[in-house]
């Protein structure tokens, strides 16, 4: 039965709508309190926001009853005025000032306000799901917090749900409709109050974030939707048609929570929803009738459905999976006994189990390099061990930071002397700081050993242990300046081989060994470096290193171009070149023949090979040899021809023993006075002053030389 729409009836939804606005402002500053409390809390501050921007529906329904309470108390003045003097003044044609107030209300204020609240809902869901991903969302550090958090969370839900019952009772009077749009804001605030008061209390029952991260992103996603629908709503509203007489439904009404509103009547809630927004008699359909008769035997089918659904499991090709039947491996009815029977695991591809709760599949998590977990088993995962990696933009230099936290390992201090000297192999008194980067990819080989390692958060943790340790007593056993030297590609090699018997021989409670289910890929070395502050005197070691290189090779060179200088390389007509090294090496031979007392013919030979070869070689060797060689045999013919000279000077003095002797007395005079000064003076010169410049020696006296008076 509707109700007769009066002033008073419109008086008490003003202050029903009074009142709700009342609580709408206690709820959101309640829930601000608590994120305040709470550090700013994601989810929390989400919530106190939406529940904030509640105050713009209630605002225009207060108004608008008002507005409809003026409008009927105007029409009843007008009515009794007209009943008293219907000939009088006040007989007009002009509409009433509250009618032509509610008319502007319907038609402009109330579609505004719905473009404000579904935009403002919307801005907040976007914003609020951005910074979500940066504000804290885990367990709060005061339990008096999480505790008042629960309780502003129930005490919200409840009062928001029993008022929503409450007002959407009476919106099922047609004057009382609008009540609709702040019924179902409220019952969307107690779901906001009933969500965050359960996540708290997940969280506080397990002692750490489960349940209030997801919360805090969902919270803004259902914002993002309720603005969306109220902006669909207006639209829908513009191309609806509409009864003579019929009361606009404001596009803030939302439709999805007024069914939440009456839980009771859900599908009368659809049916009028659907009428109202279609303008016809929809749940009047025979479609919607059946519907509505059989709609229990559908859900059930789609249940039975859905639950038969769960027997059919997908793997990807990234992972192996093992089937759990009631918490236990098992192999029975997996593809008609596909799987493993020593392991129960399943490979990539389809495959048919036990339907939910009998068989559950069970995929090892890992943990991503952005925090988040991924399920994969053959998908190559990192373990680092040693320091961290470098930051992307930064150089990477010995003397820079390479990253935020250097971690170092201690190494024995580099070998003094001789590089095989051992004496001091055990000195652990002097040890040395090295950073070493060691990255690890692994896969999962053995899902069920891997996963009985340890509890999925513990178990990354328990290989870096490992791994460490491992490390840590590796590293103890080399020096310095193996690791910083060309030794890397043993270095990983020993790394792998030592973290591959450790984790075969992980030990269990018990203190037993047992495999930890993994297979290496590859164990490198990235990165090996000394402290910042000890990077220069490694890299003067370094200098100097590099320079007594860059001697030794200018003495090779020297050494080479001198040794092509000596005796240039030969080559034989059988294609063998004899370079200079290889004369010497010769020369080398024929001094240890001769220590060794070989016989005189083959030093002899070997010295005439030696000599030919330096000669033919061109160079200063070869020179010099044939230099002397000519000198030799000038001086062997002059020797010669001396003796030729006597045996013809011995021939001529027994033939004629007086003239030889004349002669040769001649030839001695001729000899003596070749270079002396000789004067002819007339007898008649009593006193002879000679005057002569002793520095001239042109003379005359070239007449006694045979060979000048010859050329004359």
């Amino acid at each position: 039965m509707l109700m007769k729409g009066d002033a008073q009836s419109y008086g008490r939804a003003t202050v029903v709508s009074v009142l709700g606005l009342v609580l709408q402002v206690a709820a959101a500053a309640s829930m601000g309190i608590y994120a305040g409390l709470a550090g700013g809390n994601a989810a929390a501050t989400t919530a106190a926001i939406h529940l904030a921007v509640g105050v713009f529906v209630w605002a225009p329904l207060i108004f608008l009853f008002d507005l409809h309470r003026r409008e009927r108390r105007e029409a009843v003045e007008i009515e009794r005025l007209a009943q008293d003097e219907p000939t009088g003044v006040f007989e007009t044609s002009e509409i009433p000032r509250a009618a032509r107030s509610l008319e502007t209300m319907r038609k402009y204020v109330l579609p505004a306000m719905s473009l404000i609240i579904g935009g403002s809902l919307l801005a907040i869901g976007f914003g609020r799901f951005n910074a979500a991903g940066g504000v804290a969302t885990g367990v709060d550090t005061e339990l008096e917090a999480q505790g008042f958090g629960i309780s502003i969370g129930l005490a919200v839900a409840v009062a928001g749900f029993v008022f929503a019952r409450f007002v959407s009772g009476m919106a099922t009077q047609r004057i009382w409709g609008p009540l609709k749009a702040g019924a179902s804001y409220a019952v969307g605030s107690a779901l906001l109050g009933l969500t965050i008061a359960v996540a708290l209390f997940i969280d506080s029952s397990f002692k750490r974030p489960v349940a209030l991260g997801p919360v805090s992103h969902a919270v803004p996603i259902f914002t993002l939707i309720l603005g969306a629908e109220m902006l669909l709503n207006f639209v829908l509203d513009i191309y609806r048609p509409r009864k003579p007489g019929e009361d606009p439904r404001p596009g803030f009404d939302s439709r999805l929570l007024g069914l939440l509103a009456a839980p009771d009547k859900i599908a009368q809630n659809i049916g009028e929803a659907l009428n109202y927004q279609f303008g016809v008699e929809v749940s009047k359909s025979w479609f919607y009738l059946l519907i509505q008769r059989w709609w229990p035997g559908l859900i059930a089918v789609a249940l039975l459905v859905a639950w038969g659904m769960t027997s059919l499991v997908v793997i990807e090709p990234h992972q192996r999976a093992m089937v759990l039947s009631f918490g236990k491996p098992s192999t029975a009815l997996v593809n008609f006994g596909t799987a493993d029977e020593e392991t129960g695991e399943i490979g990539p591809g389809l495959h048919v189990v036990l339907p939910w709760p009998m068989t559950e599949i069970y995929v090892p998590v890992a943990a991503a390099d952005d925090n988040t977990q991924v399920r994969t088993a053959t998908g190559v995962r990192v373990l680092r061990l040693g320091t961290n990696p470098p930051k992307a933009d930064e150089d990477i230099l010995w003397t820079n930071e390479h990253t935020v936290q250097e971690v170092y390992s201690l190494v024995q201090k580099a070998r003094e002397g001789d590089e095989n000297d051992t004496a001091d192999t055990d000195d652990l008194t002097s040890l040395s700081l090295v950073a070493v980067e060691v990255p690890v990819q692994y896969v999962v080989s053995d899902v069920r050993e891997f996963d009985e390692l340890a509890q999925p958060d513990h178990r990354d943790a328990l290989l870096d242990v490992l791994g460490e340790r491992m490390m840590m007593q590796y590293l103890a056993t080399k020096r310095i300046d193996e690791i910083l030297g060309a030794g890397r590609v043993e270095l990983a090699r020993g790394i792998s081989e030592r973290l591959s018997a450790t984790l075969h021989a992980v030990p269990d409670a018990a203190g037993e060994p047992r495999d930890a289910g993994i297979r290496l890929l590859d164990v490198g070395v990235a990165g090996v470096h000394p402290p910042k502050d000890a990077a220069p005197y490694f890299e003067r070691v370094v200098h100097a290193g590099q320079l007594r290189e860059a001697k030794v090779e200018a003495a090779r060179e020297y050494a080479a171009r001198k040794l092509n200088s000596v005796a240039a390389p030969i080559e034989r007509e059988d294609g063998t070149v004899i370079g200079a090294s290889e004369i010497v090496e010769m020369i080398e031979e024929l001094d240890a023949m001769s220590a060794a007392g070989a016989p005189r013919s083959a030093i002899a030979e070997r010295e005439v090979m030696i000599q030919r070869l330096l000669e033919e070689a061109g160079g200063e060797a070869g020179g010099a040899l044939i230099d002397a060689g000519a000198t030799r045999w000038t001086r062997h013919m002059v020797e010669r021809g001396k003796a030729a000279l006597y045996q013809g000077q011995l021939a001529s003095y027994e033939a004629a023993p007086a003239l030889y002797m004349t002669s040769a007395y001649l030839d001695a005079l001729l000899a003596v006075m070749r270079d002396s000064r000789v004067y002819l003076t007339g007898e008649r010169i009593s006193e002879l002053n000679v005057n002569v410049n002793l520095e001239d020696r042109e003379t005359n006296l070239e007449v006694f030389d045979t060979e000048a008076g010859a050329d004359q």
